[in-house]
């Protein structure tokens, strides 16, 4: 197969000739906008690479009234950040130096091959273009015919450690497969990955872990040995506990989890239709325009036993890890603040690290109580239902993908439909009690009829005059039994909250 020609979408080619009557000098189309029309792609992102790029990028900021940034000013880089329309898909136009002596030299210094390739805006493009008018020096388009992602020199890696990431992101993103030659790069040089500046991993970080097939590419790092050059707290996991887990122990079982939940994320339609789309909306909700929140949970998911080897312990016989959830949430809040993620991501992650066995206690614990619910979602907030999908995925870990997929119905449907006394092997049986409380709480999450935590009938000034109380630990604790008496259907409407609280001061 080979790339004979490249089709821009309309709305690019439309961009582009105007970003090309603004110049008499050469601008050049570059990298992924090419890269993503070779593969059938659409490109959100132009990227542009001229002389005088910032005086280009006045000039384009001007012509689309957009907002004009600095990314690096030493290296003269800007992006143009168009305004918000109905229809456009176009986002931002990226314009940067020319380096070296000319564009061949540009595109020799770029990381890999099919990001290499560069176009000499016409006046007019063409929607078909050829690919003898490309530029491509290093063969970028052959490759990309052959799906590879390609970097020929181990110096490019040097001048710019972060690329070592990027190639996983690229992967993830594009379903380009690195070659086993750039593989083995990034072997040889992986330790170079703890010189970039924290906030430039967390982007590529944040845009691999928010693409589906990231499990894939999390294993592909491990094989390679940069996973644990990224993320040296996890290196010890590697030896722990093989005995139970086997070969690779506790880090063997983090990367089937991160593989359950993303099983999970894709199917979430097919697994539990009645609630998919309150759960689409509760993530682009904590996303709030920032990366997908689907990133925020494999993160979740690839640390949430992250202190297992420190605390591993045999009793009688059996290894236990006495609190690695309280100290694995501290550890991991640690690891993503020295990557300068979000507080809100932090406190997401070290949430659910640390409340991860909570389910799995409710379940193993007989009967759960609608105040044990109520207690489990106040103590969560909105961490709760992206807590769910991880321990969903944590859990079903522990049965081969054939027979959870046999057994879903079972575990997750609504009512959930098994004889379990015909599950086997029994750990099958225990997975599928888990899943089942697991699928109980997040139905509950979502309940439009009855909230697992009921709004408040009274305030603190109400309980006060009631119990002629001054402010102080007791009006907290009033209408905390109230709002458990809520919970558990003993009190449904203000008349009954009143009498309710009344009878507290007896």
């Amino acid at each position: 197969m080979s790339v004979r020609r490249v089709r821009l979408g309309a709305e690019a080619r439309a961009a582009l000739g105007r970003v090309a009557a603004l110049r008499r000098e050469p601008v050049w189309l570059v990298g992924g906008a090419i890269r993503d029309a070779a593969l059938g792609r659409a490109a959100p992102d132009l990227d542009l690479a001229a002389r005088d790029a910032r005086g280009l990028a006045a000039k384009i900021a001007r012509e689309f009234r957009g907002t004009l940034v600095t990314l690096d000013a030493e290296a003269c880089v800007y992006r143009l950040v168009l305004p918000p329309a109905r229809g456009r898909a176009l986002r931002q136009i990226d314009a940067a130096e020319i380096q070296g002596r000319d564009i061949a030299e540009d595109l020799r210094r770029r990381d890999f091959t099919a990001n290499a390739v560069a176009l000499e805006l016409p006046a007019r493009l063409p929607a078909s273009i050829a690919q003898g008018a490309f530029l491509d020096p290093r063969g970028g388009l052959a490759d990309l015919a052959r799906g590879v992602l390609r970097c020929e020199d181990g110096r490019l890696f040097e001048e710019d450690p972060l690329r070592l990431l990027r190639a996983f992101r690229l992967a993830a993103q594009t379903g380009l497969e690195p070659d086993a030659g750039t593989l083995a790069l990034v072997r040889r040089h992986r330790r170079l990955i703890s010189r970039p500046a924290g906030e430039r991993v967390q982007a590529e970080l944040l845009g691999l872990l928010s693409c589906s097939g990231a499990a894939a590419r999390l294993r592909a790092m491990d094989d390679c040995g940069l996973l644990t050059a990224l993320f040296e707290d996890l290196e010890p996991a590697r030896r722990c506990a093989q005995d139970y887990y086997g070969p690779g122990g506790v880090l063997a079982h983090t990367l089937e989890v991160c593989a359950r939940l993303e099983f999970l994320l894709d199917r979430f339609p097919k697994i539990y239709p009645d609630i998919s789309r309150a759960f689409d909306e509760h993530l682009a909700a904590r996303a709030a325009g920032g990366a997908p929140w689907r990133a925020t949970l494999m993160l979740a998911a690839l640390l949430h036993d992250v202190s297992k080897p420190e605390t591993a312990r045999t009793v009688d016989g059996r290894l236990r890890f006495f609190e690695h959830d309280t100290r694995g949430a501290e550890r991991a809040a640690a690891i993503l603040r020295r990557l300068r993620f979000s507080r809100e991501r932090v406190d997401s992650v070290a949430a659910i690290v640390r409340q991860h066995l909570r389910p799995g206690h409710l379940a193993s614990g007989g009967p759960v109580t609608e105040k044990a619910v109520y207690r489990f979602f106040r103590d969560l907030g909105d961490d709760a239902p992206g807590l769910l999908a991880v321990c969903w995925a944590d859990h079903a870990s522990y049965m081969p993908e054939p027979r959870l997929r046999r057994l879903l119905d079972a575990a997750c449907g609504d009512p959930p439909r098994a004889d379990l006394s015909r599950v086997r092997p029994p750990e099958s049986k225990k997975t599928v009690v888990h899943l089942q409380l697991i699928s109980r709480l997040l139905r509950r999450a979502f309940d439009r009829d009855r909230a697992p935590v009921p709004a408040r009938l009274l305030d603190g000034k109400e309980v006060m005059k009631l119990l002629k109380i001054p402010p102080g630990p007791r009006v907290g604790d009033a209408l905390e039994r109230l709002r458990e008496a809520q919970a558990e259907g003993a009190v449904r409407d203000r008349a009954q909250a009143l009498a309710f609280v009344g009878r507290l001061r007896r």
